[in-house]
């Protein structure tokens, strides 16, 4: 049997090495000093770089170029259009092929004209007849050739219209493009202003924490231990009853009640 008889307190301090002591002092005061400055400043120049002479130039240049486009294909879709429209199948737009007629119809005629001569049979109405069918073959083979040829170019025209006709937003992405890479540039600068306005803003925190891991660790404790006492009373009564019997032994008296006493004192104690 055991009873509560209070507590025991055990105090222990732990103090740095002797040596240690000056420098953490030292990079204590440090530390404060360091966390009353300013702090450290961002880097004052641009994080970004500028164009060079020679891109800006040239970003100019195609600015410049995708805005006007370009006078070939203004003249490649004209061109395309008129075969589209079939201009060029009327003989008389072609100033070669009317040459080439007239030419060979001359000689036609003249080949013709010199048979009936011979024959005596000029001017007659075979004659004209004749002479008719030469020119009128002449005609149905050359220009024939020409429509066909023509007519060609106007479906080799359609095939290429919708490509001919995609080209004219290549002007545009080229623009578009110019656009893209000085937005690029604004961008960069506007990304180091923010960056610039957040390390102020993060600033005192970052000093806190590095404040704060330079005083902290575990350079001295005091730790303080507390353990319950406890009391047998089995064994002080036994402890206490034998102590007052060896008290009447010693006075030379048997009387019992010594050893009670002392065994409820031995209780107590």
């Amino acid at each position: 049997m055991s009873k509560g008889a209070g507590e025991a307190k055990t105090v222990s301090n732990v103090t740095p090495w002797a040596t240690q002591i000056p420098y953490l002092q030292e990079g204590f005061k440090r530390a404060e000093s360091l966390y009353q400055a300013p702090g450290p400043n961002y880097f004052p120049g641009q994080t970004y770089v500028d164009f060079s002479p020679q891109t800006d130039l040239a970003l100019k240049a195609q600015e410049a170029r995708a805005k006007a486009g370009s006078p070939l294909m203004g003249q490649a879709n004209t061109e395309m259009l008129k075969q589209l429209k079939g201009d060029y199948l009327d003989p008389t737009s072609n100033p070669f092929i009317t040459n080439l007629y007239n030419k060979l119809a001359g000689d036609v005629t003249s080949g013709v004209q010199s048979q009936f001569t011979s024959a005596g049979r000029l001017g007659s109405g075979a004659n004209q007849e004749v002479l008719a069918d030469s020119l009128g073959d002449l005609g149905t083979q050359l220009y024939g050739q020409n429509y066909m040829s023509e007519r060609a170019n106007m479906n080799n025209a359609l095939m290429a219209a919708p490509q001919m006709s995609q080209t004219d937003y290549d002007d545009i992405l080229r623009l578009r493009q110019v656009g893209a890479e000085r937005e690029g540039l604004q961008e960069a600068a506007l990304a180091d202003a923010m960056n610039r306005y957040q390390y102020q803003q993060a600033l005192p925190y970052e000093k806190l924490r590095n404040y704060q891991a330079a005083t902290g660790g575990s350079y001295g404790q005091t730790q303080t231990n507390v353990t319950p006492l406890q009391r047998n009373l089995a064994a002080g009564l036994l402890s206490g009853g034998l102590a007052g019997a060896e008290m009447g032994s010693f006075l030379g008296s048997t009387n019992p009640m010594f050893a009670a006493g002392g065994a409820l004192l031995g209780a107590f104690m």
